[in-house]
């Protein structure tokens, strides 16, 4: 059974298809001579920003979450400066005209949050089913990493770069409107901005993984692969085994963001990965023991009424124990 089954995921991984799949409308065919090396580049100074965030108490009305952002500042591969903003946040269910909408309250910021998300807009909710609170806090998490990277923008100069972990397109109105707002301010400036993916779910028209396939026919360099004017995929080492998602804001200077990404891919520790977003993840993360910290504190404080609400939650997690 084992062998028929190893047979056909064979077949089909090695179907690598004729085009990458980007949406409902575009396709990027794959082609071998599409690869671009890239050029050795002094790094320039480079904002890494990422964002952590956890669960402290949720139900199906509501979630108490933990949100922090950190960016730390590389000259010439080391850091030179760090910045770290965490604050709770709280996303609570209202009845509105007729439909599901999502309040959402900042506490201990100087951040402002938007206050109202529609739990069936389409970049929160899946196949017409109303968004979990969770998705909320998600997308506020990435509201304010872009918000932060726009700060940055405000104390660094031109020529210099900012990278997010994650992607730069807008899933909501909220997060088009301040992706829009960096942009504004980064390029007044002349600041370079772009996003980097650890993973990505694109697909070939063969249903198999981008970026795997593109590890799979690429050249043994560092290399870039364009899908849009704004978009691509990038190999960072020789060495690396990764191929990840590259967003960017400015085209013509791409060649600026790809040399300073690849001469900060060199540590061991993830080769072919920047060490600036290394070292985001690290101080941006919200570790389990933290979150059970908190959760202890307000439960304790909460009293029954919490754990009413939280009973159908906590009985998926007490079926996971039992099994």
């Amino acid at each position: 059974m084992f062998k028929t089954i190893i047979e056909k995921l064979n077949a089909k991984l090695n179907d690598h298809g004729k085009s990458i799949i980007l949406n409902n409308n575009t396709a990027v065919r794959i082609d071998k001579n599409q690869f671009y090396s890239i050029a050795d580049k002094t790094a320039k100074r480079t904002a890494f920003v990422d964002g952590g965030n956890a669960e402290i108490l949720g139900g199906g009305n509501f979630s108490l979450q933990l949100l922090r952002i950190y960016a730390g500042i590389f000259e010439n591969n080391k850091r030179i400066k760090q910045k770290k903003t965490e604050f709770y946040l709280l996303v609570t269910a209202k009845h509105k005209n007729g439909r599901i909408f999502y309040d959402t309250e900042a506490f201990n910021t100087h951040l402002r949050i938007d206050k109202e998300f529609n739990a069936f807009e389409q970049g929160l909710s899946e196949h017409g089913h109303k968004a979990e609170p969770n998705k909320i806090a998600e997308s506020a998490r990435k509201i304010t990493e872009l918000h932060i990277a726009e700060e940055l923008a405000t104390e660094l100069e031109s020529g210099d770069i900012i990278v997010r972990d994650g992607d730069l397109t807008e899933g909501t109105e909220q997060e088009k409107k301040q992706i829009e707002k960096l942009q504004e301010k980064s390029q007044g400036k002349g600041i370079i901005v772009a996003g980097l993916s650890k993973t990505t779910s694109l697909l070939t028209d063969s249903g198999n993984s981008a970026s795997a396939v593109l590890n799979k026919i690429g050249p043994s360099c560092a290399w870039y692969y364009p899908a849009t004017n704004n978009i691509g995929f990038t190999k960072l080492n020789k060495n690396s085994n990764y191929v990840f998602r590259l967003d960017f804001l400015m085209p013509d200077k791409l060649a600026d963001i790809l040399g300073g990404l690849k001469a900060n891919s060199k540590d061991a520790c993830f080769i072919g990965y920047p060490y600036g977003l290394i070292d985001a993840d690290r101080f941006a993360r919200v570790t389990t023991k933290e979150k059970e910290k908190l959760k202890l504190m307000l439960m304790s404080k909460g009293g029954e009424n919490f754990r009413a609400h939280l009973a159908s939650i906590d009985a998926h997690e007490i079926l996971n124990k039992i099994v």
